[in-house]
């Protein structure tokens, strides 16, 4: 091992050398010769679980409040709270996650958060107190909202950036139909009326269908810990020699050749690498003074146009998103148990009036009873429904993914972001008013796939816009953002649904009507003075 100076020994490195030949490579061309192939594919697929299981975590209460309405004693807000609560989690916590990873590693946080995620939802299938299951779901929203984030940044660091682009748009599809399967699941288990006796325990369907669903973290648990460490992260702790056996194992598998002819034959690592592991704290007040700087720099004058810009329509985006997503699965539950023998006017009855519990068929023997809104409705749970919730969630998968693919310049993203929050205004405020619950149906499935689109392109015009330097930052803005209208979204709806409820529609309608004007504003491109970008790089 031999130690070259640097400038004024700020650069200094180490040549780790296991061969005698002078092939010398730093660390982004080494994962280059490296190569892509059949190890990324495996890692990808081992790591998956992991990311599907912060999308399960936020999701699988959206097909159990119907049915555990009475176990749980449930209101229309409590629902409400209930499905905020993994997105206020991840909102608290998001932040913590990126200063323990250089300490502890992607890979260790991964088992780590996954083991603790895999008791909290086996023990979400116990429970019959309402406030625990809402604790473990925040928690949940903690453990899990970590690895969901990460894993993308932990693959990429398996790759050159000449693989960037394909891999965020195939693997983000790979994400994000962890949507899909929730539903698909809901539509097998939730209608069926069985008890099964478990540790003397009797778990009907909705505590049979989240034990089924906790089996996500358990998988990604176990898949996690096959995983290694990233070259990038073994080389910023000072662990060279494993980083490159570690990328000769690559090279056999991508290559179909012998470890011993990879061609690099040492590695250029900074001479102080191991050092961020021994001084956390000087290393977190670096990261928290440039993070901090970085965001007053966004919100200074240069920035704060395209800055408030992008991330109010993300707001308004991820509201109408998650919001209506989590949202329709029981409101449509409600739309089919309507009692249509006790309606006497000459129109068709509105989503309004439909989803008015003295209307259902499960209240009409409770109607006389003084103290109706303490009464628990038992809900007829219907196949369909959450079969329209899986064609629903195939859709804004699939669009949101085909867009993703032809939005290639400005002109072609404003169109398409003008289109979307037009198409989500129209049914937000038509949704009341749609003469059946099949029009309804396609109505709600136009907002949430309108608004996933929407999202998505706010996502790809935050990176045109704001230049490199800052670009991290700001997205990690745009995900505390897109957390933070989750949370409100679902509060507001619930409490509006049992106060007024097409005030929530109209309210939804008029925020992507703000959406949408904003939309003609298409903000340039910032570019960063010299001296900003020096500290942002500092």
């Amino acid at each position: 091992m031999v130690t070259n100076g640097g400038n004024n020994g700020k650069i200094s490195t180490i040549d780790v050398r296991t061969g005698g030949t002078d092939e010398t490579a730093d660390i982004d061309k080494a994962i280059s010769v490296a190569g892509y192939g059949t190890f990324n594919v495996l890692l990808f697929l081992a790591a998956l679980p992991v990311a599907w299981t912060g999308i399960f975590d936020t999701t699988t209460s959206a097909f159990i409040i119907a049915s555990a309405e009475c176990d749980l004693r449930l209101t229309f807000f409590r629902k409400g709270v209930l499905s905020a609560f993994p997105f206020l989690g991840m909102a608290m916590t998001g932040f913590l996650w990126d200063h323990l990873t250089p300490y502890v590693g992607a890979r260790n946080l991964f088992v780590l958060g996954l083991l603790a995620d895999s008791i909290l939802n086996v023990l979400s299938t116990a429970v019959d107190s309402y406030y625990a299951f809402l604790a473990i779901k925040f928690f949940s929203g903690v453990l899990a909202g970590g690895p969901f984030s990460m894993v993308t940044t932990y693959l990429s660091e398996f790759h050159s950036p000449s693989y960037k682009a394909s891999f965020a748009r195939w693997g983000g599809l790979a994400v994000n139909a962890a949507i899909i399967v929730p539903a698909i699941i809901a539509f097998i288990v939730s209608p069926l009326s069985l008890t099964v006796n478990i540790f003397n325990r009797p778990y009907t369907s909705w505590r049979i269908y989240l034990l089924i669903c906790s089996m996500v973290p358990v998988l990604g648990l176990v898949t996690a810990s096959t995983l290694p460490q990233s070259p990038k992260y073994l080389m910023e702790i000072g662990k060279p020699d494993e980083a490159l056996k570690l990328l000769r194992r690559m090279y056999a598998v991508n290559k179909n050749k012998p470890a011993h002819t990879f061609p690099i034959k040492a590695l250029l690592v900074w001479e102080n690498a191991s050092l961020s592991r021994r001084a956390p704290f000087n290393t977190n007040s670096e990261k928290i003074r440039l993070t901090c700087y970085n965001a007053k720099l966004l919100f200074s004058s240069r920035y704060l146009r395209a800055v408030l810009f992008i991330n109010f329509l993300q707001f308004g985006s991820m509201l109408g998103f998650n919001t209506m997503r989590l949202w329709v699965p029981h409101l449509f539950i409600i739309l089919n148990n309507f009692d249509y023998e006790r309606w006497t006017n000459d129109r068709p009855p509105t989503m309004r009036e439909m989803l008015d519990p003295r209307m259902s068929v499960p209240a009409k023997p409770y109607l006389s009873c003084p103290d109706f809104q303490r009464i628990c409705l038992t809900w007829k749970i219907s196949a369909a429904v959450y079969e329209n919730s899986a064609i629903i969630a195939l859709s804004a998968v699939t669009f949101s993914f085909l867009v993703g693919t032809i939005s290639t310049t400005t002109f072609r993203k404003k169109g398409l972001m003008l289109a979307a929050f037009l198409v989500s205004v129209i049914s937000s405020f038509g949704i009341n008013w749609a003469q059946s619950p099949p029009y309804m149906l396609t109505l709600a499935a136009a907002i949430i796939v309108t608004t996933r689109i929407a999202g998505n392109i706010v996502t790809a015009v935050n990176i045109d816009v704001i230049p490199i330097p800052l670009r991290s930052t700001s997205l990690n803005m745009l995900v505390i953002v897109g957390n933070v209208a989750a949370v409100l979204g679902n509060f507001a709806f619930s409490a509006l649904l049992e106060a007024e409820c097409l005030v929530g529609f109209m309210g939804i309608g008029c925020l992507l009507f703000a959406c949408f004007c904003l939309s003609f504003f298409h903000p340039r491109p910032v570019k960063t003075s010299e001296k900003s970008l020096a500290m942002s790089n500092a």
